[in-house]
């Protein structure tokens, strides 16, 4: 995958210690396989060389005077969220952030945290497959399993309601290639990724704490961050965590598509007692769901569909199928209907579902002035500060976020004064940067 980075030849030789296989951020001998042994930095074959190399500057290296500071706090602003792994991915390899045990610190409307079925668990160690396949809403998780985040702290208002509000530690390893974790939330049943503790291999320690940052008594960062904390931590921000929009509620709205879709794909909440239970049937209430809507899209008929087994899909619900089908074909042409869309729009309808508040210029003002507040109590700066606009893909509202970002970022600079960079890198305006002239 290509990158904006733009590198610069260091002219003063020094020694350093390379990671085997830092390349793909130590991982297993074989992608295709099950993770059997995490590669810890200290397990790590080491070799000491003298070098200026390019490659080797790339690689994830460990020195024996510890890790590098930025000259000033950079802030690096993407659209899609995701992206900002790869300067995450560049600063673990520069050294600027240690391999293992950052904080993420993640203001955002959504927590990012689904685990992606379609990635096997050894990827997690390949950074350019991460690069490739990760999206917006599944890049937190696999960065957690590999252990470059062993705490995230997701602070949101209180109109998101995926994740009540608490403090969560739990476990993350997988189960055969696929990345699980032991916590019973239903925004982990509900995508299928919830096993028993004793089910997962290689786990590790995650802890996940939410916190609405518009409650009456706002939470003190003081008490939210650790000394140890303070030393690693990224400041991550979605312009979305100031107004949000939801943006299947748009999608086939003549025929009153998102609340049919509600119905359909519901599933009653887990108690810890029946989590297992709850996960598995979920599971195969959305395989079964994806085959129907695949045949939709492939046949556009229901015509020569095996109708499902009505322990997993009801008889009701696949007459609210029909009657969905129905509405659309009396408001859409046949060619318009992608069905295959519509299925991934009904899998974000799970309990809680997407927020949608598209705040007024009070609100905003009330926003930006509790995040000013938060900031001003840290602790200590962060390393390094990420930001995604997510305006492409429609979640926070166009005509909003190029204030909202004006704002942010004036902010940043208010509260960090000369320690944060003047100049943000714009990824989405395909700014060059290179970590080791920050």
């Amino acid at each position: 995958m290509a990158t904006n980075i733009k590198t610069s030849s260091v002219t003063t030789p020094e020694i350093v210690t390379v990671v085997e296989n830092a390349e793909t951020l130590a991982k297993p001998e074989s992608s295709d396989e099950p993770v059997t042994k995490r590669a810890r930095l200290e397990d790590c074959k080491e070799q000491t060389v003298t070098t200026t190399d390019e490659s080797q500057q790339d690689a994830l290296v460990t020195s024996t005077v510890g890790l590098r500071r930025f000259k000033r706090i950079p802030i690096f602003i993407v659209d899609y969220h995701n992206d900002v792994l790869e300067f995450i991915y560049r600063c673990l390899a520069s050294r600027h952030l240690p391999l293992e045990n950052n904080t993420l610190l993640h203001f955002d409307s959504h927590p990012d945290m689904v685990i992606s079925r379609e990635i096997p668990a050894s990827a997690a160690y390949d950074k350019e497959t991460m690069l490739a396949e990760l999206s917006i809403e599944n890049w937190i998780m696999p960065a957690c399993y590999a252990g470059h985040f062993n705490r995230v702290i997701w602070i949101k208002n209180s109109w998101c309601k995926q994740m009540p509000v608490g403090k969560y530690n739990f476990k993350v390893g997988h189960r055969g290639n696929k990345i699980s974790v032991d916590c019973p939330l239903d925004y982990f049943i509900s995508e299928g990724n919830y096993c028993q503790t004793s089910e997962l291999e290689q786990a590790r320690d995650l802890e996940l704490q939410v916190l609405n940052n518009d409650a009456e008594r706002p939470p003190d960062p003081k008490l939210i961050l650790t000394d140890d904390d303070c030393l690693n931590y990224i400041l991550d921000i979605d312009l979305d965590f100031f107004s949000t929009s939801n943006p299947f509620l748009e999608i086939y709205k003549d025929a009153n598509c998102y609340e049919q879709l509600s119905e359909i794909f519901h599933f009653e909440s887990a108690t810890e007692s029946n989590a297992a239970g709850t996960t598995e049937k979920r599971k195969q209430q959305l395989e079964v769901l994806k085959k129907i809507f695949e045949h939709l899209e492939e046949k556009r008929t229901f015509e020569d569909l095996v109708k499902p087994d009505t322990n997993v899909v009801s008889e009701d619900t696949f007459k609210k199928i029909e009657n969905l089908a129905d509405s659309l074909q009396k408001c859409y042409a046949d060619d318009e209907i992608d069905w295959l869309l519509i299925f991934d729009s009904g899998s974000t309808t799970d309990t809680n579902g997407l927020p949608h508040h598209i705040s007024t210029d009070t609100e905003l003002e009330f926003y930006y002035k509790q995040f000013k507040q938060f900031l001003l109590q840290l602790p200590h700066p962060p390393v390094l500060i990420t930001m995604a606009c997510s305006a492409e893909d429609d979640y926070c509202p166009r005509n909003q976020v190029n204030c909202i970002q004006e704002q942010v970022v004036k902010i940043l600079q208010e509260v960090f004064q000369e320690k944060v960079h003047e100049k943000p890198i714009l990824h989405y305006m395909d700014d060059e940067w290179d970590v080791m002239q920050l």
